[in-house]
Protein backbone atom coordinates (compact mmCIF):
# COMPACT_ATOMS: atom_id res chain seq x y z
CA UNK A 1 0.00 0.00 0.00
CA UNK A 2 1.22 3.31 -1.02
CA UNK A 3 0.56 6.83 -0.12
CA UNK A 4 -0.96 9.13 -3.18
CA UNK A 5 1.09 11.16 -5.30
CA UNK A 6 2.07 14.29 -2.96
CA UNK A 7 1.28 12.57 0.42
CA UNK A 8 4.61 12.46 2.23
CA UNK A 9 4.55 10.43 5.62
CA UNK A 10 5.91 11.74 8.49
CA UNK A 11 9.05 11.81 9.79
CA UNK A 12 8.93 10.46 13.01
CA UNK A 13 10.62 12.31 15.81
CA UNK A 14 13.69 12.09 18.00
CA UNK A 15 16.69 11.91 15.26
CA UNK A 16 19.55 13.77 14.86
CA UNK A 17 18.30 16.47 12.97
CA UNK A 18 15.42 17.23 10.25
CA UNK A 19 16.03 16.89 7.27
CA UNK A 20 14.95 15.05 3.50
CA UNK A 21 13.43 11.55 4.22
CA UNK A 22 12.09 8.95 1.98
CA UNK A 23 9.48 6.20 2.88
CA UNK A 24 9.57 2.58 2.67
CA UNK A 25 7.28 -0.49 3.40
CA UNK A 26 9.26 -3.18 5.38
CA UNK A 27 7.92 -6.70 6.47
CA UNK A 28 3.83 -7.17 6.55
CA UNK A 29 4.11 -3.98 5.01
CA UNK A 30 4.84 -2.52 8.22
CA UNK A 31 5.66 1.32 7.00
CA UNK A 32 8.88 2.69 8.03
CA UNK A 33 10.45 6.11 7.47
CA UNK A 34 13.94 6.19 6.61
CA UNK A 35 16.06 9.59 6.60
CA UNK A 36 18.83 10.45 4.73
CA UNK A 37 21.24 10.81 7.45
CA UNK A 38 19.98 6.98 7.95
CA UNK A 39 18.25 6.63 11.16
CA UNK A 40 15.51 4.39 11.26
CA UNK A 41 12.38 3.99 13.11
CA UNK A 42 9.17 2.68 13.39
CA UNK A 43 7.15 5.59 12.17
CA UNK A 44 4.30 4.95 15.48
CA UNK A 45 6.62 3.75 18.31
CA UNK A 46 6.87 6.71 20.33
CA UNK A 47 4.67 8.55 22.60
CA UNK A 48 4.41 12.17 21.89
CA UNK A 49 4.38 14.47 24.49
CA UNK A 50 2.75 17.89 23.69
CA UNK A 51 5.16 20.07 22.00
CA UNK A 52 5.64 17.02 19.88
CA UNK A 53 1.71 16.33 19.11
CA UNK A 54 1.59 20.07 17.82
CA UNK A 55 4.60 19.72 15.90
CA UNK A 56 3.15 16.44 14.01
CA UNK A 57 0.06 18.13 13.91
CA UNK A 58 1.08 20.94 11.66
CA UNK A 59 3.37 17.87 9.59
CA UNK A 60 -0.21 16.17 8.97
CA UNK A 61 -2.05 19.50 8.10
CA UNK A 62 0.51 20.62 5.25
CA UNK A 63 0.78 17.55 3.95
CA UNK A 64 -2.86 17.14 3.04
CA UNK A 65 -3.22 20.39 2.06
CA UNK A 66 0.02 20.19 -0.29
CA UNK A 67 -2.06 16.98 -1.81
CA UNK A 68 -5.47 18.99 -1.86
CA UNK A 69 -3.97 22.00 -3.49
CA UNK A 70 -1.97 19.96 -5.93
CA UNK A 71 -4.54 17.94 -6.72
CA UNK A 72 -3.55 14.47 -5.42
CA UNK A 73 -6.64 14.72 -4.16
CA UNK A 74 -9.61 15.43 -6.30
CA UNK A 75 -12.70 17.32 -5.39
CA UNK A 76 -15.09 15.03 -4.02
CA UNK A 77 -12.44 12.69 -2.61
CA UNK A 78 -13.42 11.21 0.79
CA UNK A 79 -10.06 11.76 3.23
CA UNK A 80 -10.66 8.42 5.73
CA UNK A 81 -8.88 9.57 8.77
CA UNK A 82 -7.63 5.39 9.72
CA UNK A 83 -6.52 5.61 6.41
CA UNK A 84 -4.83 8.48 6.28
CA UNK A 85 -3.04 7.76 9.90
CA UNK A 86 -2.30 4.27 8.55
CA UNK A 87 -0.45 5.73 5.77
CA UNK A 88 1.33 8.51 7.57
CA UNK A 89 2.12 6.76 10.45
CA UNK A 90 0.68 8.79 12.76
CA UNK A 91 -2.21 8.21 15.48
CA UNK A 92 -5.66 9.18 15.04
CA UNK A 93 -5.54 12.84 16.45
CA UNK A 94 -3.17 14.61 14.61
CA UNK A 95 -5.20 13.62 11.55
CA UNK A 96 -8.58 14.29 13.19
CA UNK A 97 -6.77 17.88 14.11
CA UNK A 98 -5.66 18.43 10.53
CA UNK A 99 -8.88 17.82 8.97
CA UNK A 100 -10.42 20.16 11.43
CA UNK A 101 -8.05 22.95 10.18
CA UNK A 102 -8.23 22.04 6.47
CA UNK A 103 -12.31 22.45 6.69
CA UNK A 104 -11.60 25.44 8.66
CA UNK A 105 -9.83 26.80 5.69
CA UNK A 106 -11.96 25.87 3.41
CA UNK A 107 -10.75 23.06 1.57
CA UNK A 108 -12.73 20.12 3.02
CA UNK A 109 -15.73 19.77 4.24
CA UNK A 110 -16.49 17.10 7.41
CA UNK A 111 -19.55 15.12 7.82
CA UNK A 112 -20.70 13.32 10.88
CA UNK A 113 -20.06 9.49 10.71
CA UNK A 114 -18.40 10.06 7.52
CA UNK A 115 -15.21 11.93 7.58
CA UNK A 116 -13.79 14.68 5.38
CA UNK A 117 -14.50 15.15 1.55
CA UNK A 118 -12.03 17.37 -0.35
CA UNK A 119 -14.36 20.00 -1.44
CA UNK A 120 -16.03 20.73 -4.45
CA UNK A 121 -16.78 24.50 -5.30
CA UNK A 122 -19.45 25.49 -7.44
CA UNK A 123 -19.33 28.41 -10.24
CA UNK A 124 -20.91 30.64 -7.28
CA UNK A 125 -18.88 29.67 -4.49
CA UNK A 126 -15.86 31.10 -6.83
CA UNK A 127 -17.74 34.11 -7.62
CA UNK A 128 -18.56 34.58 -3.65
CA UNK A 129 -14.70 34.15 -2.34
CA UNK A 130 -13.18 36.46 -5.67
CA UNK A 131 -15.36 39.42 -4.57
CA UNK A 132 -14.51 39.25 -1.35
CA UNK A 133 -10.85 38.85 -1.93
CA UNK A 134 -11.76 41.75 -4.67
CA UNK A 135 -13.47 43.77 -1.41
CA UNK A 136 -10.54 42.85 0.70
CA UNK A 137 -7.35 44.06 -2.17
CA UNK A 138 -8.79 47.15 -2.74
CA UNK A 139 -9.30 48.05 0.63
CA UNK A 140 -5.90 47.32 1.58
CA UNK A 141 -4.31 48.91 -1.71
CA UNK A 142 -5.96 51.91 -0.51
CA UNK A 143 -4.34 51.88 3.07
CA UNK A 144 -1.36 51.10 1.04
CA UNK A 145 -0.48 54.12 -1.14
CA UNK A 146 0.55 56.12 1.52
CA UNK A 147 2.69 53.54 3.19
CA UNK A 148 4.61 51.87 0.40
CA UNK A 149 8.51 52.74 -0.28
CA UNK A 150 10.34 52.48 -3.04
CA UNK A 151 11.86 49.13 -1.69
CA UNK A 152 8.46 48.06 -1.42
CA UNK A 153 8.14 49.12 -5.69
CA UNK A 154 11.27 47.22 -6.38
CA UNK A 155 10.12 44.01 -3.75
CA UNK A 156 7.00 43.62 -5.98
CA UNK A 157 8.39 44.73 -9.51
CA UNK A 158 10.93 41.77 -8.26
CA UNK A 159 8.41 39.47 -7.81
CA UNK A 160 6.94 40.57 -11.31
CA UNK A 161 10.11 39.67 -13.16
CA UNK A 162 10.16 36.34 -11.18
CA UNK A 163 6.58 35.72 -12.86
CA UNK A 164 7.94 36.60 -16.14
CA UNK A 165 11.11 34.02 -15.72
CA UNK A 166 8.38 31.15 -14.34
CA UNK A 167 6.22 32.01 -17.63
CA UNK A 168 9.12 31.60 -19.77
CA UNK A 169 10.22 28.10 -18.29
CA UNK A 170 6.10 26.96 -18.57
CA UNK A 171 6.04 26.43 -14.84
CA UNK A 172 2.40 27.17 -13.58
CA UNK A 173 3.20 25.86 -9.92
CA UNK A 174 6.12 28.82 -9.65
CA UNK A 175 3.93 31.00 -11.02
CA UNK A 176 1.18 30.53 -8.33
CA UNK A 177 3.44 30.92 -5.98
CA UNK A 178 4.62 33.98 -7.02
CA UNK A 179 1.33 36.06 -7.80
CA UNK A 180 0.17 34.67 -4.08
CA UNK A 181 3.62 36.39 -2.54
CA UNK A 182 2.56 39.55 -4.91
CA UNK A 183 -0.93 40.06 -3.17
CA UNK A 184 0.06 38.63 0.15
CA UNK A 185 3.21 41.54 -0.13
CA UNK A 186 0.31 43.96 -0.87
CA UNK A 187 -1.64 43.22 1.67
CA UNK A 188 1.13 43.16 4.52
CA UNK A 189 1.91 46.60 3.08
CA UNK A 190 -2.03 47.75 4.25
CA UNK A 191 -1.08 47.37 8.08
CA UNK A 192 -4.65 46.14 9.17
CA UNK A 193 -4.14 42.95 11.00
CA UNK A 194 -7.96 41.47 10.52
CA UNK A 195 -7.78 41.97 7.08
CA UNK A 196 -4.97 40.40 6.44
CA UNK A 197 -6.31 37.49 8.72
CA UNK A 198 -9.55 37.00 6.73
CA UNK A 199 -7.06 37.25 3.20
CA UNK A 200 -4.50 34.58 4.29
CA UNK A 201 -7.99 32.38 4.85
CA UNK A 202 -8.79 33.11 1.48
CA UNK A 203 -5.44 32.09 -0.27
CA UNK A 204 -6.16 28.48 0.89
CA UNK A 205 -8.89 27.89 -1.90
CA UNK A 206 -7.73 30.70 -4.55
CA UNK A 207 -4.39 28.56 -4.52
CA UNK A 208 -6.74 25.95 -5.62
CA UNK A 209 -8.84 28.02 -8.39
CA UNK A 210 -5.21 28.94 -9.84
CA UNK A 211 -4.07 25.30 -9.99
CA UNK A 212 -6.99 24.46 -11.35
CA UNK A 213 -7.33 27.13 -14.04
CA UNK A 214 -3.76 27.51 -15.35
CA UNK A 215 -3.27 26.90 -17.53
CA UNK A 216 -5.89 24.87 -19.10
CA UNK A 217 -8.23 27.89 -18.82
CA UNK A 218 -5.74 31.22 -18.01
CA UNK A 219 -2.92 32.15 -19.58
CA UNK A 220 0.73 32.42 -17.32
CA UNK A 221 1.12 35.24 -19.45
CA UNK A 222 -2.24 36.87 -18.81
CA UNK A 223 -2.21 36.37 -14.85
CA UNK A 224 1.49 37.71 -15.18
CA UNK A 225 0.78 41.11 -17.08
CA UNK A 226 -2.48 41.81 -15.11
CA UNK A 227 0.01 42.97 -12.06
CA UNK A 228 2.20 45.51 -13.90
CA UNK A 229 -0.79 48.37 -14.23
CA UNK A 230 -0.97 47.70 -10.13
CA UNK A 231 2.62 48.36 -9.37
CA UNK A 232 2.87 51.10 -11.84
CA UNK A 233 -0.30 53.33 -10.14
CA UNK A 234 1.40 52.72 -6.81
CA UNK A 235 4.46 54.47 -7.68
CA UNK A 236 2.51 57.19 -9.11
CA UNK A 237 0.60 57.32 -5.73
CA UNK A 238 -2.38 57.10 -7.76
CA UNK A 239 -5.57 55.55 -5.17
CA UNK A 240 -7.94 55.54 -8.01
CA UNK A 241 -6.14 53.71 -10.65
CA UNK A 242 -4.31 51.30 -8.47
CA UNK A 243 -7.93 50.13 -7.24
CA UNK A 244 -9.49 50.21 -10.44
CA UNK A 245 -6.89 47.78 -11.85
CA UNK A 246 -7.12 45.83 -8.46
CA UNK A 247 -10.68 45.41 -8.92
CA UNK A 248 -10.92 44.78 -12.38
CA UNK A 249 -8.23 42.17 -12.53
CA UNK A 250 -9.15 40.14 -9.68
CA UNK A 251 -13.08 39.92 -10.60
CA UNK A 252 -12.29 39.20 -14.36
CA UNK A 253 -9.95 36.35 -13.54
CA UNK A 254 -12.48 35.25 -10.81
CA UNK A 255 -14.92 35.04 -13.35
CA UNK A 256 -12.98 33.47 -15.93
CA UNK A 257 -12.29 30.48 -13.64
CA UNK A 258 -16.14 30.40 -12.65
CA UNK A 259 -16.89 29.76 -16.22
CA UNK A 260 -14.34 27.28 -16.51
CA UNK A 261 -15.39 25.74 -14.04
CA UNK A 262 -19.10 25.53 -14.78
CA UNK A 263 -20.29 21.80 -15.95
CA UNK A 264 -21.55 22.12 -19.40
CA UNK A 265 -25.36 21.97 -19.64
CA UNK A 266 -27.25 18.68 -20.36
CA UNK A 267 -27.85 17.97 -23.98
CA UNK A 268 -31.27 17.36 -24.50
CA UNK A 269 -32.92 15.79 -27.35
CA UNK A 270 -35.75 17.78 -29.19
CA UNK A 271 -38.69 15.79 -30.46
CA UNK A 272 -38.32 15.32 -34.74
CA UNK A 273 -41.76 17.02 -35.83
CA UNK A 274 -41.52 15.10 -38.90
CA UNK A 275 -40.80 11.61 -37.09
CA UNK A 276 -44.52 10.31 -37.80
CA UNK A 277 -44.30 11.29 -41.20
CA UNK A 278 -40.98 9.54 -41.75
CA UNK A 279 -42.48 6.32 -40.21
CA UNK A 280 -40.91 6.88 -37.12
CA UNK A 281 -42.61 5.80 -33.56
Amino acid sequence: MCPPVGLPSVPSWGCPAPGPFVVKYGVNGKLLIIHTWECMVEANRRQLDPARRQTLRREVTHALREAILSGAYQPGAHLVEAEIAELMGVSHGPVREALRELEAEDLIVIEPHRGGFVKSFTADDIREIYSLRSLLETAMVQRSIERITEDDLIALDALIAQMRIAEAAENAEAEIELDLAFHSTLCALSGHRRMIEAWNRLAFPIRLFLTMAIPKHLSLHEAVESHIPIVEALRQRNAVAATKHMEAGVLAIGERIAIAMTPPAPVVALPDPLGEERGVR
